[in-house]
């Protein structure tokens, strides 16, 4: 039997490229927005989120130093950020949806809200006789005099099974609220699984820390307080995530598929 290839005719063919031709330019015409906008008469890269205003600073026309003062920002303040200056570190920030000015960007650090409406729940195979189901509830932020502590706190219901066995027992989780090692540029923020020491063998909370990289769009592993406690090879270090809720989801799965047979026997053992 011989089988045909598919031909497209003249007009098809036609047709075609003008569809290419034009998802081109519309591709272009969208990156060359996306590069540039327009604040106050200065061009800004885009670089849209919200900021803690570490310490009390001038509001100016332009990104620079000697330009026309406009406004103040205090200390403690959470402000809208819209662009960057290309090629400097000033940030344009608006208020209540309208222009402000610029704020020069080492006494901004970037923040992320971590309040979630809903639970997050999920399932998670750690082998194939070891399954966990969890829902974690947002319990609150952490109310702290020091700003750059600002973190959100969660309560984590695990659930797994091994073999015959069933156990059910808590997490506490904390991700921070403000990049975790105080950089004013990368957004990246620290989630921590905790278990307290009822639950294992140790003397102390046996913690499991996760990068949230929003930039990146990932969470990452990043270690255990216990090194016995941690597989020495594992099948993934990150997972993808861009909001909290899928950060939170990706942190707790990483954790329960990092533990090692020590730490689940113990875990198993209290328990049970």
């Amino acid at each position: 039997m011989h089988v045909r290839s598919r031909e497209l005719r003249p007009s098809m063919l036609t047709a075609q490229r003008v569809l290419l031709a034009v998802l081109m330019v519309l591709v272009s015409y969208m990156s060359a927005w996306a590069a540039d906008i327009k604040f106050l008469g200065v061009d800004v890269t885009p670089a849209a989120g919200k900021y803690l205003v570490e310490k009390d600073v001038n509001v100016r026309s332009e990104p620079k130093t000697d330009s026309k003062r406009v406004d103040g920002l205090s200390a403690g303040q959470v402000v809208q950020v819209v662009g960057r200056a290309p090629g400097t570190v000033w940030l344009a920030v608006i208020k209540d949806g309208a222009p402000l000015g610029f704020v020069y960007g080492t006494v901004l650090s970037p923040i992320v809200d971590g309040n979630i409406s809903q639970d997050v729940t999920g399932e998670v195979k750690v082998a194939p006789n070891h399954r966990c189901g969890f829902r974690i509830r947002y319990i609150g932020r952490t109310d702290g005099e020091d700003q750059a502590l600002l973190a959100s706190d969660y309560d984590a219901t695990i659930v797994c099974e091994r073999g015959d066995m069933r156990i059910r027992f808590p997490a506490q989780m904390f991700m921070t609220e403000v990049p975790f090692d105080g950089s004013n540029k990368r957004r990246v923020f620290q989630i921590n699984v905790d278990l307290l020491d009822t639950l294992h063998d140790l003397d102390d909370v046996f913690s499991t820390i996760m990068l949230f990289d929003l930039d990146q769009g990932e969470v990452r592993f990043d270690g255990v307080s216990e090194d016995s406690y941690g597989k020495v090879e594992v099948p993934v270090g990150s997972l993808p995530a861009t909001d909290v809720p899928r950060a939170l989801s990706s942190a707790i799965e990483l954790a329960l598929t990092h533990w090692s047979i020590k730490a689940w026997d113990a875990i198993f053992k209290k328990a049970g």
